[in-house]
């Protein structure tokens, strides 16, 4: 076994467990960080499984409660060398790499320090959870004013800090256009129609048209 393979081992036990035990080494332990808020609370970081160590054995283990399990341990042929092995380089070169996991440190005052991958894909529940930004694409956030007070009236809109619009497709203008001359129209004749209705009959009909009408 090389120190590859334990961390396969670790990640693989961690996944199902809040604890793992490495024989002659020390315990794993993830806990579950809530959904926080960074960036003044504009921010919103998704729940993330967070990775600690803890040398030699774990005080719930070594306690022996009936009623609280062991965590689970690591095993597996060359495991015992693997660990001497270990620890023999973190103290040549005092960071060794748990491939998934992260780096596993050795301080000044021999103390192991544990650093965990940013990608570390140790909480499937979360998988495909980012953050998310409550700020708009040019970066303004809600409650902000678009309209920002100026001491110089030749300010621009780009000055003033304000967004432009989009202008409307072609498409889109047209249609208001003839939307708009449809609903003038129909104003236009309902007040001729009811102020001047002989210059709507006018033309409505021809004058032999009028006076058959008026005939009647």
């Amino acid at each position: 076994m090389d120190i590859d393979q334990l961390s396969t081992l670790v990640r693989s036990l961690i996944l199902d467990s809040d604890e793992v035990l490495v024989p002659g080494l020390g315990t794993f332990r993830a806990e579950v960080v809530p959904a926080s808020f960074s960036d003044k609370g504009f921010t919103v970081n998704p729940p993330y499984r967070k990775l600690s160590f803890e040398a030699e054995i774990s005080p719930r283990a070594s306690l022996g409660r009936n009623d609280t399990p062991a965590p689970p341990t690591v095993e597996g042929e060359g495991l015992e060398a693997c660990v001497e092995s270990l620890k023999k380089k973190l103290k040549d070169t005092r960071s060794v790499e748990l491939k998934g996991l992260g780096k596993l440190r050795l301080t000044k005052g021999d103390q192991y320090f544990f650093v965990q991958d940013e990608d570390a894909n140790i909480y499937p529940e979360g998988f495909g959870l980012e953050a998310v930004s409550l700020k708009n694409k040019e970066g303004h956030k809600p409650g902000d004013s678009f309209a920002q007070t100026s001491s110089s009236l030749g300010m621009t809109n780009k000055k003033r800090g304000m967004t432009s619009r989009k202008p409307l497709p072609k498409w889109a203008l047209a249609a208001i256009i003839t939307v708009g001359v449809i609903v003038l129209a129909v104003i236009a004749l309902r007040l001729l129609g009811t102020y001047a209705p002989d210059f709507i009959d006018k033309l409505l009909y021809s004058e032999e048209e009028l006076a058959i009408i008026k005939g009647l």
